[in-house]
């Protein structure tokens, strides 16, 4: 016998039987029979084995071969899991869901969940075997339940085991049940000794051994209950349920376990499990149990209808119409019609009313195979309801008693509308609002009219509309809206008005009315009244977007832009980062992605002992109708205004604060090129070249290389020189990147240097503009007081500038003369300079510069140099000639 070695009790010794005595005297085989020696000293441990294994060696063999064919889960899996339950490694629930999950393939018992109650109908015929035929591949495995019977030799040993514990040798017979349970896991017999041994001393373990036990004989309903009532006392909720869901599935039509089961569902909080379990209940009970029927499910049914779950409500009450229609009263029919027309089904709602109540209509049938005929159907004996699948009906004619009730009767009418019988209808509506008290049933007066707004008949809607907003009872909020959209149907937009703003006087926090009284108001013209009316709190309300963004666009037509700005920054607000002030710029600056710029600036706010969060933070509705697309169009919208207004610093804002925000992180690219132009608009060359440095890195285009060069120019330091010689050594020879070094080389004064690049990108890429900053290079040098022979460097800037002049062409004639005008009049040649500035003055500019004269148009500065040069040699009217005639405004 394999028992565990650390045990302290000693081996005992059964005596064997001789087979061939057995088989000559007339004993029965199941029967135990006692062992007359027992010592316990000097024995080995495995001698019950194989006493066991002797007896039984030719039966065990052919039972092993059996089992193994049929059997879906060993039983060292069976054991495993045991082990794991009995450890406290699985509750009862998951023990119960696997060992089923590997027993029985048919079903699949789930964890105690909500799956629990839609798999219990499986469960109650979890005897039924899957076989498959001889015809199918040998690779598909046969379905068969567990044999859960002791062969004939462990019925002894568990005969010994019960007997041992009747003596009190508690310990020996536990192990004896130990060994039966390693060998025959699935056997209930050895869990039902274990859980009596530890009653006493071990209530908890009693419990798992008793649980182990039920569930390998789960046929037995009082023994759930007594094991749900246990769990109970230990303060288990979730396994007095599962023990709930046992024994129902062992006594599937006992009313009490269902609702003990349901007030523990309740306690639990599992409120579908509890609605799933009493609607597995209705299916389960029959006829003669109307009276149960009929409370669960229309209990079931108002409850799935406050979750507007109506087609749970309508299986529910189908019950009640199928199995117990003599118990039919009209709150069964009240009921029914109203989930039929909350499902739209319209014709079946009709058949009820007819059938179940006085309300008699007059059919003219057309049917496709017969000829047409007129029938009348009323409330008869028969309470069976007819299908309208093969006939197409016509209702020729129709009445409602007076002793309807006025539910019934709106309902009828409800139906009529949406069958879209509106001759009836003109002829039964007065009858309704005229003789129907509206203080009484003002909400059945107004779903009939919101039917017939479904219907687009706003004019006799309206009839039933004009008594509830005049009533005491039912001049609400909702009433007046309904009103007011009749109104608009009827296209009276000043009397749609009128009820609008009621509607906004008893309920301010209707931003839907709110948004539809702007909207008149504008087709009125009277922009300023829809923009006061789309105005929302921040500190008080919760704000919708898109209210928001309407009143933003308002604002805008209007030009009231001050009001506009703002509004749009508070839309933006809901997924942007508030830029608090200028120093956090930086910290959007340098990084590129949306993730790493919010927690830079979260620690950039740590860093200063700020706090993360916005104090009074607006809260905004989650409102996803507003689009992307339209939110950028806007931010671009914002942007255009505020730089057409010079108003910089707030362009500068509205572009940074779009980084932050993870709804734009798809237009990253577009929005860093607009805070590049808010930042040269407004002069931050330091966030500027940020921006710009990462643009080059990924746009390496002579627009990139423009925009470099001009925050270069307003830059107030020498970060962008580190930054072009590492990059020097990644370009190729001829590049803008060689000319902006040789220009800072230019602008610092290292003329040499700046000569040297200019002439080796010449040789290879000669141009009028590398041959105009040679020539200006040559001037600088000439001009140094240490350079020597000035006269060869000034005679090689001449030579260069000609060059320039013969590469620039025709079309830059005025350029060229203006430049070489000053050339001359930067060493002195006053002669040759008035010469070139003559030449610009009388010259006709290229077409291209007289399109844009504004822009390239070089005669008021030659004049301004003419009368520079004048005003030096004392000729004064010259000098005023050119500015009177070039220059004065």
């Amino acid at each position: 016998m394999a028992f565990d070695k650390k045990s302290t009790i000693a081996p005992v010794i059964i005596e064997e039987l001789d087979e061939n005595t057995l088989n000559n005297m007339n004993v029965d085989m199941t029967e135990f029979v006692e062992a007359k020696a027992l010592e316990i000293k000097d024995v080995p441990q495995s001698v019950i084995t194989d006493v066991y294994s002797k007896q039984s060696t030719s039966a065990m063999d052919i039972t092993t071969e059996v089992e193994d064919q049929d059997i879906l889960m060993t039983a060292d899996k069976e054991d495993q899991l045991t082990k794991q339950f009995l450890n406290g490694e699985l509750t009862f629930s998951e023990y119960s869901s696997k060992m089923d999950q590997h027993i029985d393939l048919e079903t699949a018992e789930f964890e105690f969940s909500r799956n629990d109650f839609e798999n219990e109908e499986i469960e109650t015929n979890k005897t039924v075997h899957c076989k498959v035929s001889k015809s199918q591949s040998a690779g598909q495995v046969r379905c068969k339940r567990k044999k859960r019977t002791l062969p004939p030799v462990l019925q002894g040993l568990m005969g010994e085991a019960n007997l041992r514990y009747a003596r009190g040798d508690t310990e020996l017979a536990a192990q004896i049940c130990m060994e039966i349970i390693r060998q025959v896991p699935s056997a209930p017999e050895p869990f039902h000794t274990l859980a009596m041994i530890y009653e006493t001393d071990q209530p908890e373990k009693s419990l798992q051994f008793a649980l182990i036990a039920a569930h390998l004989s789960p046929k037995d309903a009082d023994q759930w209950v007594r094991l749900a009532n246990m769990s109970l006392e230990s303060g288990d909720i979730k396994q007095a349920i599962t023990c709930y869901n046992k024994a129902i599935q062992a006594n599937p039509k006992d009313i009490n376990l269902y609702e003990t089961r349901a007030r523990l569902l309740d306690r639990n909080g599992d409120k579908r499990a509890y609605l799933k379990g009493f609607l597995k209940l209705i299916h389960q009970l029959e006829p003669e149990d109307g009276e149960h029927i009929i409370k669960y499910a229309k209990m079931l049914a108002k409850q799935y209808m406050e979750e507007n779950n109506n087609e749970q409500a309508l299986e529910a009450m189908e019950n009640i119409f199928s199995k117990c229609s003599n118990f039919i009263t009209l709150e069964e029919v009240n009921i029914m019609t109203e989930i039929l027309i909350a499902l739209k089904k319209f014709k079946r709602c009709l058949n009820i009313l007819t059938i179940y109540t006085n309300i008699w209509v007059k059919y003219k049938i057309t049917n496709n195979e017969q000829n047409t005929d007129i029938i009348t159907k009323k409330c008869g004996n028969e309470k069976k309801e007819e299908s309208e699948d093969d006939n197409v009906f016509e209702i020729e004619s129709c009445g409602v008693p007076d002793d309807v009730v006025v539910d019934l009767k709106a309902k009828f009418l409800i139906t009529l509308i949406e069958l879209n019988q509106m001759k009836l209808i003109e002829n039964l509506l007065p009858k309704f609002y005229l003789y129907e008290n509206q203080e009484i049933s003002g909400d059945l007066f107004l779903d009939i009219a919101e039917a017939l707004m479904g219907k687009k008949e706003f004019g006799h809607a309206l009839m039933l509309l004009e008594p509830l907003v005049n009533s005491e009872n039912y001049s609400l909020a909702a009433v007046w809206l309904r009103h007011a959209e009749c109104w608009v149907g009827c296209k009276d937009i000043k009397k749609a008005i009128k009820s609008y703003e009621v509607v906004k006087k008893l309920s301010p926090q209707h931003l839907g009315a709110r948004t539809a009284l702007a909207k008149l108001y504008q087709l009125k013209g009277q922009y300023n009244k829809a923009i006061e009316v789309l105005n929302q709190d921040p500190e008080s309300d919760t704000l919708d977007p898109q209210v928001i963004y309407q009143r933003t666009l308002l604002l805008f037509k209007v030009k009231r832009y001050d009001e506009y700005f703002q509004s749009g920054m508070l839309l933006f607000s809901r997924h942007c980062a508030n830029i608090r002030n200028k120093v956090e710029l930086n910290a959007l600056t340098i990084v590129t992605v949306v993730r790493q710029r919010l927690e830079t600036l979260q620690l950039h706010r740590l860093s200063r002992g700020e706090k993360l969060e916005e104090e009074n933070a607006p809260v905004f509705l989650n409102n996803t109708e507003l689009s992307e697309k339209k939110e950028f169009l806007l931010l671009l919208q914002m942007c255009k205004l505020a730089c057409t207004l010079k108003k910089y610093g707030l362009l500068q804002r509205i572009c940074f604060t779009a980084l932050t925000s993870k709804r734009f992180r798809k237009r990253n690219s577009h929005i860093m090129f607009l805070c590049l132009l808010s930042c040269i608009y407004n002069n931050d060359s330091y966030n500027g070249y940020n921006i710009v440095r990462h643009l080059i890195r990924v746009y390496q285009k002579p627009n990139s290389w423009n925009l470099l060069n001009i925050i270069v120019q307003k830059a107030e330091d020498s970060r962008h020189n580190r930054f072009i010689m590492r990059l020097l050594g990644r370009e190729d020879v001829f590049s803008y990147l060689n000319i902006m070094h040789a220009n800072n080389c230019l602008i610092s004064g290292t003329y040499k240097y700046a000569l040297n690049d200019y002439i080796s990108l010449f040789k290879v890429a000669p141009s009028a503009l590398l041959a105009l900053l040679i020539s200006v290079t040559l001037l600088q040098m000439s001009c140094q007081k240490w350079s020597a022979k000035k006269n060869q460097l000034v005679i090689q800037a001449i030579a260069f500038i000609k060059k320039y002049s013969q590469l620039r062409g025709i079309d830059g004639e005025q350029e060229t003369y203006y430049n070489m005008g000053r050339v001359f009049h930067h060493i002195g040649l006053l002669s040759a300079a008035v010469h070139f500035y003559k030449l610009v003055l009388n010259k006709n500019p290229g077409d291209l510069v007289k399109k844009n004269s504004y822009l390239l148009d070089l005669k008021k500065e030659a004049a301004f140099n003419l009368h520079l040069i004048y005003l030096e040699s004392e000729n004064y009217l010259l000098a005023r000639m050119y500015l009177e005639n070039y220059i004065t405004i």
